[in-house]
């Protein structure tokens, strides 16, 4: 749900009912920081394959917070260089008002600034609101070559389409981040008079799939055979996040959050023997041998932070409404 009140509803249920060691989620920065300290107090492990917030690099945590995407400073800097190549100097940003977005922001700010950009306006917006107007208003007549927008498919495509009523989507171009690559946009925007996807053409910046190599062919392969569809986005990072949780408690032989804490880097990062498959990871440790875990995500080397490096890939709604993907971005 995204929703701050009902994650907090969940995770203490999760925690003081069913006692779990550890937690995979939230898929959101904001959700996932307003049930930190309830996890951290209770020594249980939580781990995110979607949480880009910057605030939980420097989190007292007790090192029992790790995340399988990497932090918005690296995301926010690539959005900035793309927007640099695409020749924009003047920008201007709209952006959910919770972790993600405002530390998403903050680091694009000082990226596109750095460039010689300039930001000629910041919007940001309650996640509860559902009317627009007035944000649209002020992108609009900012001056600004393009729009970065940083949002959820549900609030998002609300902004997309207020953009397109008042003529703001035809005449600047929008940047959008990953929180916004969601199979159904288009649906969610809509379509114009002619039946054509209002969102058509968007662009925007994620995380790179197929950083994973061999082992994400191998993850995608499985997954089509098993639910019938290709895996979406942080998906191969939700695999390993559950993957190098289950790994960390074999190596400290015992399910709890604190020991799946203590081991995690132990089979995540370098040394060891490099391996994929989750099932050969678990006979080697059992064998007494140190790995490597190579997630299906990309590398899967955790900092003193529990954050990971990342690498980003342009995607564009099609004419057709679906996602698809071009130019790769290093940061």
């Amino acid at each position: 749900q995204t929703n701050n009140v009902a994650a907090v509803d969940a995770v203490n249920k999760l925690v003081k009912v069913d006692r779990v060691p550890a937690i995979i989620g939230a898929t959101g920065s904001g959700p996932s920081m307003s049930v930190i300290d309830i996890t951290t107090k209770s020594g249980v492990l939580q781990i995110s394959s979607s949480n880009t917030g910057t605030e939980f690099s420097s989190y007292d945590d007790n090192d029992l917070y790790f995340r399988t995407a990497s932090s918005d400073s690296l995301q926010g800097a690539a959005m900035a260089k793309l927007a640099g190549k695409l020749g924009y100097k003047k920008a201007a940003t709209i952006v959910i008002n919770n972790p993600y977005g405002v530390g998403f922001e903050d680091v694009f700010v000082k990226a596109f600034e750095a460039e010689g950009g300039l930001v000629l306006e910041k919007v940001k917006y309650d996640p509860s609101q559902t009317i627009f107007d007035s944000e649209v208003q002020k992108l609009a007549s900012s001056g600004a070559d393009f729009i970065m927008m940083v949002s959820y498919p549900e609030t998002g495509s609300l902004i997309l389409k207020t953009a397109y009523e008042k003529g703001a989507l035809k005449t600047m171009p929008w940047l959008l981040s990953e929180g916004l690559e969601a199979a159904n946009l288009a649906d969610l925007v809509g379509k114009d008079s002619e039946g054509r996807y209002i969102a058509a053409g968007l662009e925007g910046l994620t995380p790179d799939k197929s950083a994973g190599g061999k082992a994400y062919e191998s993850f995608a392969e499985q997954y089509v055979e098993e639910y019938q569809k290709e895996p979406g986005i942080y998906c191969s990072n939700s695999y390993d996040a559950l993957a190098v949780v289950a790994l960390a408690m074999e190596v400290a032989g015992e399910a709890t959050g604190s020991a799946a804490a203590a081991s995690i880097r132990k089979v995540a990062n370098p040394p060891g023997v490099e391996v994929s498959d989750i099932g050969e990871a678990l006979k080697l440790i059992r064998e007494g041998k140190d790995i490597n875990y190579q997630g299906a995500s990309g590398e899967i080397s955790f900092d003193e932070n529990g954050d990971v490096s990342g690498s980003y890939t342009v995607w564009t709604v099609s004419d057709n409404g679906t996602i698809t993907y071009g130019e790769k971005m290093a940061v």
